[in-house]
């Protein structure tokens, strides 16, 4: 079906139309050659619009920023993985971490990975469960938090015995961090053209501790040997290189900038800067102590070359040249003949190799290897401009680095401001306050005191009946046995799929949806009961279960959800019916089939001498066997309700509309118009 499109849309307005992104791996991500305005006035590509909507709302296909799609890349998931992305929301990174890890899985198996998702609006959190919801994961969990705060649920009581055995970690640990902050956002300016009003200079300044803070909160959640990687919507260096020298800096030998040039051969990206100078207020500065007095406590040392603490900054006089022993980063379509005409960014001005600089002038370079980051421009390649860069943390923090991974601006109290992190596929500004802490040192969480205190205020029957935070349901695992056994006796769900403990709800009296988690989810729920709810959990897992208030005597009070389907349907042995391609198509298309008017009349009478209640219907293809059909991936299949005379589709408009497609695209069964 997409190909098709693809085909007619590429035949009729150019090659260039619709093409692959060369540098994402498998062909998986394409790129449309069309404005949004094109889109939505041109009559003759409606139809064609119309189709990539309906595709992203299934879950098809994620419409996104080709360039915002770097970042997730140079993270090298694994199937294993437990993954943090920090200021996930809108989502389509997200979802695009949780395509890597469901990648390799076998069909009705789940990945021992998982995805934890992060933002610090409630409003956003929403927007980013929508996005997600289509993923129909059960290795996901999003939860509402600074990033800057973000919990480590500890067990231990100090930070050195949180690392007495690394092999049995005391907290929350993630082998994978994407940190992709929120920033001034001028790399967005082609697409978003609002931002030419709203963008300042001093945007990236007052921006600037927040994203170190951020950024050493996921280095001190990082597990030893795990990879980090940061990264903006903007080409400030106040908001990138002086940023990661920061993160050098304060994590001394832990923490190293990985060279990753090799990797992604295809993308087109500029080594980082070296050199640069901070403005304010319309003054360039070169080093803090060129700034005035007055503007001390705002414009901070971290934001140049070389900050305090060290070591003393190379002085290169005459000709520019900036990263000359790394020319090698530079890829495709940038050697090194071609890197001399390349104007650099030095020291606020723009310099090229045939300008000379002043004899006198002493230019500072950071002493770290700052060429190893990836800056992405858009006259390169025509794509938005982003920042990239990755970090290995090959040791622990210790103590003194871990409490000051949260350092507060002397006088950020009240300042607001404006900051834009890549939102796809619309730009989107909101704001974040800097508000000073009362205490600067992060508090290290005392397990057995928090359980204490819980217990003496609500008792231990009390503690998984309700929330610690205001306005958020509690995350309740679902007990009830003789439910789970009717469940599983209706639907004949075999052994061998785990339904114990891996049920949860979020309602506190009768649960009108069940929740299923992966292994690895449930995990992170019992080490968070442990330390008293210290995670605010706003979604998680996949809902596999759904209450009815049916009048038809159904032996079983809850039904299956389409969600779940795909990931239950091996293990179901009982109430499944399988229906030929017509009666199939018929269902979805009038939703409510009396039993004798179905066309194949075995099928209506195997439907007729069903109990009432929820069932499953699977078509049956061609010629396969129904002992392993299920057990396909490919297989299509409904969740529906045998009424006292009806069949019933129990499955959303849009994909229902996805299925009709797919059956007019497979057999060539189209829906029928009212008329007909």
């Amino acid at each position: 079906m997409i190909l098709g499109d693809i085909w007619r849309v590429s035949s009729e307005y150019g090659e260039d139309a619709i093409r692959p992104l060369p540098w994402y791996p498998g062909n998986l991500a394409w790129h449309l050659n069309f404005s949004r305005k094109e889109l939505r006035k041109n009559q003759a590509l409606e139809s064609f619009h119309e189709f990539l909507k309906h595709e992203s709302e299934v879950g098809n296909i994620t419409r996104q920023e080709a360039v915002s799609m770097v970042p997730p890349l140079f993270l090298n998931v694994q199937p294993d993985h437990h993954i943090l992305d920090m200021c996930a929301s809108p989502g389509s990174k997200t979802f695009q971490l949780l395509e890597m890890i469901h990648q390799s899985k076998e069909p009705g198996l789940l990945p021992g990975a998982l995805v934890m998702a992060n933002d610090l609006y409630v409003q956003r959190c929403d927007l980013l469960i929508h996005n997600t919801k289509r993923m129909c994961t059960a290795n996901l969990i999003v939860t509402n938090h600074e990033a800057q705060n973000f919990p480590d649920c500890s067990l231990a009581n100090d930070y050195s015995e949180a690392y007495k055995d690394t092999c049995k970690p005391q907290g929350l640990e993630f082998d994978r961090i994407l940190c992709d902050v929120p920033c001034s956002g001028d790399g967005t300016i082609r697409k978003g053209h609002e931002m030419w009003r709203k963008w300042n200079s001093g945007m990236g300044n007052q921006l600037h501790l927040l994203q170190v803070n951020i950024a050493m909160r996921g280095i001190a959640l990082l597990k030893v040997g795990g990879r980090m990687v940061y990264s903006t919507c903007s080409m400030n260096p106040v908001e990138n290189e002086a940023v990661v020298a920061e993160l050098l800096r304060r994590s001394g030998n832990s923490v190293e900038l990985l060279d990753v040039s090799s990797e992604l051969p295809e993308l087109v990206r500029r080594p980082g800067l070296s050199t640069w100078k901070v403005q304010d207020r319309g003054s360039w500065f070169q080093t803090h102590d060129d700034v005035p007095h007055d503007r001390k406590n705002l414009v901070l040392p971290s934001m140049f070359p070389s900050s305090n603490g060290t070591e003393e900054s190379d002085t290169v006089h005459g000709d520019v040249e900036v990263n000359i022993d790394n020319r090698s980063s530079f890829l495709r379509n940038c050697n090194i003949e071609e890197t001399s005409k390349i104007n650099h960014d030095t020291d606020g001005l723009s310099i090229n190799s045939n300008k000379k600089l002043d004899c006198t002038s002493n230019i500072l370079n950071s002493k770290f290897p700052l060429h190893r980051c990836m800056r992405i421009v858009p006259h390169d390649q025509n794509s938005g401009a982003f920042f990239i860069a990755v970090l290995h943390k090959f040791s622990p923090l210790n103590g003194c680095q871990i409490q000051g991974t949260k350092i507060q601006h002397p006088l950020a109290k009240g300042i607001i401001v404006q900051p834009q992190k890549e939102n796809e596929p619309e730009t989107r500004l909101y704001e974040t306050i800097l508000t000073r802490q009362q205490n600067n040192v992060s508090k290290v969480v005392d397990a057995a005191e928090v359980l204490e205190s819980s217990r003496a205020e609500s008792g231990d029957m009390k503690l998984q009946k309700q929330s610690r935070w205001k306005g958020v349901d509690p995350v309740l695992f679902f007990k009830d046995e003789l439910v789970i056994k009717s469940i599983i006796s209706f639907f004949g769900i075999k052994e061998s799929f785990p339904l114990q403990g891996h049920l949860v709800t979020r309602s506190t009296d009768n649960a009108r949806r069940i929740y299923y988690v992966s292994k690895s989810v449930k995990k992170i729920l019992e080490l968070n009961g442990e330390v008293g709810e210290q995670l605010k959990i706003v979604s998680l897992g996949i809902k596999m279960f759904e209450s009815h208030r049916s009048k038809d005597c159904c032996s079983c009070a809850y039904r299956l959800s389409y969600e779940g389907l795909s990931l239950l349907l091996p293990y179901v042995s009982k109430r499944i019916l399988y229906a030929s391609p017509l009666d199939f198509h018929r269902l979805l298309q009038y939703r409510s089939i009396n039993f004798a008017h179905f066309v194949d009349a075995r099928f209506g009478e195997e439907a007729a001498s069903l109990m009432p209640g929820c069932c499953v219907v699977v078509l049956l293809e061609g010629h396969k066997h129904v002992d392993s059909i299920c057990k396909d991936p490919s297989t299509i299949a409904i969740v529906c309700w045998r009424g006292k005379g009806t069949m019933n589709v129990m499955v959303s408009p849009p994909d229902r509309k996805d299925l009709l497609e797919r059956m007019a695209y497979h057999f060539g069964l189209k829906a029928c118009t009212e008329e007909d």
